[in-house]
């Protein structure tokens, strides 16, 4: 059991990849009881990918095969839901169709049983989500969710955080902006600039601001150690 969320936050602090952050988040959703576990992302009521699962062999290949994520009433609700949801709760106040309720029964007889949702809201219409659920006929504990909530939400924001890290920066810089980058490095004033690439001060001024913005820079100075550092222009 996940004595509090402070100890899992602590427990991630030394990791330093995907999988070994997935290793922590699945035992400690296996010691308050779920067998199963899966990370996925939607949009627009669809699920765009699963990044990983923990299902009974078989599940999620029916499920992908039937396109289940059109009739599933956890995707149905995830572009709404701030907070974490049972499913129980969730089919208990929905009028659910004759289609999902087929469903819900064919995802018991996979081995998917009462679980819980945890939305994770991204950027624009992304949604992230886990759910985590039994494999028979148990309900899950209600005085877990708190405890699952936290751990979940730690796991995604610091898987968020090793993503970012190994993913390259991508600048897209205009070849002006780099000129001008490049005679910042040799000590040029705008106006020395604008002169050599035959352009106005002005001009050069607006160049630079651009490329600062890029770059995520404070300064001229700054932005010129940071192309450095990324390549952007070479000493």
């Amino acid at each position: 059991m996940v004595a509090n969320v402070d100890d899992f936050i602590a427990a991630t602090f030394s990791i330093v990849s995907d999988s070994e952050l997935l290793d922590l988040f699945l035992k400690a959703v296996e010691a308050e009881g779920y067998q199963n576990a899966v990370f996925a992302k939607a949009r627009n009521n669809r699920l765009e990918s699963i990044p990983w699962d923990r299902f009974p062999t078989g599940y999620l290949d029916t499920y992908r095969e039937r396109q289940w994520d059109r009739i599933d009433p956890v995707v149905q609700q995830i572009q709404h839901a701030r907070r974490p949801f049972s499913w129980d709760d969730l089919c208990a106040r929905t009028n659910l169709d004759r289609k999902q309720k087929i469903f819900l029964q064919e995802c018991k007889e996979l081995g998917v049983h009462s679980g819980v949702t945890i939305p994770l809201h991204g950027p624009g219409a992304d949604v992230d989500l886990i759910s985590l659920s039994l494999r028979d006929q148990r309900k899950p504990n209600p005085d877990t969710l708190g405890r699952i909530y936290g751990v979940a939400v730690q796991y995604w924001l610091k898987l968020g955080e090793l993503q970012a890290k190994s993913e390259p920066r991508v600048l897209h810089l205009t070849g002006r902006e780099v000129e001008c980058l490049r005679w910042c490095k040799e000590g040029k004033t705008n106006w020395e600039i604008g002169e050599i690439i035959a352009t106005s001060e002005k001009t050069v001024e607006f160049h630079l601001s651009n490329a600062i913005r890029k770059l995520g820079a404070c300064n001229r100075i700054t932005a010129v150690v940071m192309a450095l550092q990324n390549g952007v222009i070479s000493l």
